[in-house]
């Protein structure tokens, strides 16, 4: 997750604007990210207050324009803390929430929004930074992104090491969560929509192509019933690290 990468341009992708950083948006931007959350959970009332808690403890947010249209949006913070991954504390974004509208998915706007996001956060040099990144998904998208770092957990079908269930666990307040299971599920984080059916919604938007990343989500966030997908009512937790230099290499793609 380069810079270059995210700037490597689809032809597409030359249509869309991304806003400076921002750090407050008027209401109607804010019912507009809510809007476009509601694709993946529908209740817009539960997103627009879900937008504005990430808000409060936001250290960047940027939106993404087509034809004057939000159709996606960064909201992220930054700390410096202790991890499992390296013995000082390091660089940690919270990706708190990157949405786009379904009609602009896979074109190469989430890696810009998330390249100009982590730029907001640790300046140009970031790539030369330790770097440790955690987010809350149910999308096998999200987790594939997450397998660039160095080291991501959780895989599919491993356990979690000791270490680093003690450090998710550290982060449970910060993540609005009540525990973390055995999956690395984020106990309390989507309960309303605990026995959901979601086939529609995997077959349009997140299932792309059979993956570890899939089965990952599938035996998570989701499970599989009856040849339907039904939603299990939690987020599950991201937790990956990246050396010094790892995205180097996509520097001058």
């Amino acid at each position: 997750m380069i810079q270059a990468l995210f700037m490597r341009p689809l032809q597409a992708e030359s249509k869309f604007k991304l806003s400076k950083r921002l750090t407050q948006l008027p209401d109607q931007y804010i019912a507009r990210m809510a809007e476009i959350c509601v694709n993946y959970f529908p209740d817009q009332s539960l997103m627009e207050q879900t937008v504005r808690n990430h808000l409060k403890n936001a250290d960047t947010v940027r939106l993404a324009f087509l034809r004057d249209r939000v159709v996606g949006f960064s909201v992220a913070s930054k700390y410096k803390m202790q991890t499992p991954f390296f013995s000082k504390p390091v660089n940690v974004i919270f990706q708190r929430m990157l949405y786009l509208e379904p009609g602009v998915l896979y074109r190469g706007l989430g890696l810009r929004l998330l390249g100009a996001t982590l730029r907001d956060l640790f300046g140009w040099l970031w790539p030369f930074k330790r770097l440790v990144a955690i987010c809350r998904t149910q999308n096998p998208v999200v987790v594939k992104i997450m397998n660039m770092y160095n080291v991501v957990y959780p895989q599919y079908n491993q356990p979690l090491p000791s270490n680093i269930r003690q450090f998710s666990e550290s982060l449970l307040p910060m993540l609005g969560a009540e525990s973390l299971d055995e999956r690395c599920r984020l106990i309390g984080t989507l309960r309303s929509f605990t026995g959901k059916d979601y086939t529609d919604i995997w077959n349009r938007y997140l299932h792309r192509r059979k993956s570890t990343y899939e089965k990952l989500m599938l035996n998570s966030a989701f499970k599989e019933e009856e040849g339907r997908v039904i939603n299990t009512g939690a987020f599950v937790l991201m937790v990956a690290y990246a050396k010094p230099l790892r995205f180097i290499r996509y520097l001058f793609h």
